[in-house]
């Protein structure tokens, strides 16, 4: 069952100091517990339609007026501008930081300030443009972050005053980009990007710089979409190719997959209709063992996702994962070759010992 999240908006902080630059405020209505389905967690039979284009490494770094601000107690996640995922509260920033984490990989860190940001919306208005008009750079918080081992590093942001939040300034003062490819993103309050990107670009010295994208912060919890266009735009992923209908026999059972496009996969495809006899293993999986040695045999993982069809080259198997995808930790590697879309309860119920027969669909 997918997870989730109750997205809790309010006034308190949907008014963004860009806004006020602009001499009015946004009159927004809060919206209250409105129950939705996160689009950061995948649900047990979803499969990521995409893949980094490059093993280089990617660091999100991200700047949110949560994790920046001290609220009042009396002050809590049903009046701030919020997502709540189990009990976890991310700004919006940060939740786009994690959905582009999750398309691309690499570390995420968030920028810190030493001294938080009043919670009082003209209070942080007027901070904002002193430290704009004197050009101070916030002092942030001391990290262990090693710069040089990343290849790209995104930047985040929401923006104030139609630019970039000094905080960000002071990071790109900071740490040295020269060299590395530089991405922005940021959220707003209706007034797009303003000039940020044309700050980051002159003030991190970039080699690459790639064109960014501008979230409204209404549309943050349908934003997943253009994330990954933006991404795929960008050359930063690309969606996987066209996968094949297949059918799965269990016994009585005839359950429907795809088997992806990969070198690999197409390997064992040629070899459909293929029977398997397949023997649980810790409630969490059916495996046996192949008669051919695929030559495709790259890469590797030691985690599933429940629905998963896999190859194993160390035990010269082939298996299905149903189960236990929230402690997917493997002792060997696998490499996932198609998957089952059907309902994954039938392998609760069947015997320890099956013939499993994998087919094109008709």
């Amino acid at each position: 069952m997918k997870k989730i999240v109750s997205l809790l908006l309010s006034t308190a902080i949907l008014f963004s100091p860009s806004a006020c630059s602009e001499g009015k405020a946004e009159q927004n209505d809060f919206i209250k517990n409105t129950q939705i389905e996160s689009t950061l967690q995948k649900s047990d039979n979803e499969e990521l339609n995409h893949v980094a284009v490059t093993d280089k490494k990617n660091l999100i770094v991200y700047f949110s007026r949560m994790g920046n601000t001290e609220y009042p107690q009396e002050i809590d996640a049903s009046t701030s501008a919020s997502i709540v995922i189990d009990k976890d509260t991310f700004g919006t920033t940060e939740y786009v930081a994690r959905i582009i984490q999750e398309s691309v990989g690499g570390d995420i860190h968030m920028i810190q300030t030493q001294s938080t940001y009043s919670y009082d919306f003209n209070e942080l208005r007027n901070i904002n443009h002193k430290e704009m008009d004197t050009n101070f750079l916030p002092p942030i918080v001391e990290s262990d972050l090693n710069i040089e081992q990343y290849d790209t590093i995104f930047i985040g942001y929401p923006v104030w005053a139609s630019d970039v939040p000094q905080a960000v300034l002071s990071f790109l003062n900071e740490y040295d980009l020269t060299g590395k490819t530089v991405v922005p993103f940021c959220t707003h309050d209706g007034y797009g990007a303003g000039r940020s990107y044309d700050t980051i670009k002159e003030v991190s010295h970039a080699t690459i710089f790639k064109d960014g994208i501008a979230i409204q912060s209404e549309d943050i919890l349908s934003s997943k979409n253009s994330v990954i266009e933006w991404l795929t735009d960008i050359n930063m992923i690309e969606q996987k190719n066209k996968q094949t209908a297949i059918t799965i026999k269990v016994g009585d059972n005839i359950l429907n997959g795809v088997i992806y496009d990969t070198a690999l996969a197409q390997e064992i495809k040629n070899k459909f209709p293929l029977t398997i006899s397949m023997v649980g293993y810790g409630n969490r999986e059916y495996y046996g063992s192949v008669d051919f040695y695929p030559e495709n045999v790259e890469g590797g993982q030691k985690t599933f996702e429940n629905g998963d069809i896999t190859y194993c080259e160390a035990h010269h198997n082939m298996a299905i994962f149903y189960s236990q995808t929230d402690n997917p930790i493997l002792s060997v590697d696998v490499i996932p070759i198609g998957k089952v879309t059907s309902d994954l309860s039938i392998f609760e119920n069947i015997g320890n010992k099956e013939e499993i027969t994998f087919s094109l669909a008709e």
